[in-house]
C-alpha cells in the first residue's frame, strides 16, 4: 500500500498543531495568545526583521538615505551613462513596444533536440514597433548602435538604450505605411553558454 504510515502520520500531526503543555502555571489568556500567534500568517517582512542586523553591518548615513528615492531600484553610480537627449528635446516621445523574437524550426517545436525555452536567454531577435502618426518615411533618421537606438524625425524623438547588445550590421527596418509604423529588427549579439543557446 502506497501512502504514509502511523507513525509519519503523527508526527506531521506534532509539526503542525503541537502537543499542549500540560503545566498548570499558564494561564488561559496566555494560551489562547500562543495559539493565536501560531496562526498568524508570516510573510517575507518575517524572515529578517529590522532587530536581526549582522553586528558588523554599519548603517547608511542619513544624508545618503535621503537623497535616494525610496522606488528607485539602482544606486546611479551602478548605471551606465548614457547621453539623456530626451529630457532636452521639445520633440515627442513615440509610442514603441519592445518584444524578442527567436528562430525555431521543425526540430526545436515538435522534436525538441534545440533545448530552447520561451524565456528571453534563447532569443536571437529583438524586435522594436515605433508609432509616428503623421510622419513620412523620407523624413526619418535612425541610428543603430550596439547598446543603443535612436530615431529622430521633425515632430519626433526617441533615444532607447537595448537590454542586450546588438549587431547593427544584421538589423534591419521596415516602414508600415498603412500604420505610420517602423518596425526596427535588432539582431542581438550576446555571448553564447549554457543559458544563451
Amino acid at each position: 500500500m502506497d501512502g504514509f504510515s502511523y507513525k509519519e502520520i503523527k508526527e506531521l500531526q506534532q509539526l503542525i498543531a503541537p502537543p499542549k503543555d500540560d503545566s498548570d502555571s499558564d494561564s488561559d489568556d496566555s494560551e489562547n495568545l500562543r495559539q493565536r500567534l501560531s496562526r498568524r500568517k508570516i510573510g517575507p517582512g518575517d524572515i529578517a526583521g529590522k532587530a536581526n542586523v549582522a553586528p558588523c553591518a554599519s548603517p547608511k548615513p542619513a544624508a545618503a538615505k535621503s537623497a535616494e528615492a525610496p522606488s528607485d531600484i539602482w544606486h546611479p553610480a551602478e548605471v551606465s551613462p548614457i547621453a539623456d537627449l530626451q529630457s532636452e528635446d521639445p520633440r515627442e516621445l513615440p509610442e514603441y513596444e519592445m518584444k524578442f523574437k527567436q528562430a525555431l524550426g521543425t526540430e526545436d517545436i515538435f522534436l525538441g533536440m534545440n533545448l530552447k525555452t520561451p524565456a528571453t536567454a534563447s532569443c536571437q531577435w529583438l524586435t522594436l514597433r515605433v508609432r509616428l502618426p503623421g510622419e513620412k518615411r523620407e523624413r526619418l533618421e535612425l541610428s543603430v548602435e550596439s547598446n543603443v537606438v535612436e530615431l529622430r524625425s521633425p515632430r519626433y524623438r526617441l533615444q532607447l538604450p537595448t537590454p542586450f547588445p546588438v549587431d547593427p550590421n544584421g538589423s534591419s527596418a521596415k516602414w508600415h505605411p498603412d500604420s505610420d509604423c517602423l518596425e526596427i529588427s535588432l539582431k542581438l549579439s550576446r555571448e553564447l553558454d549554457d543559458v544563451n543557446f
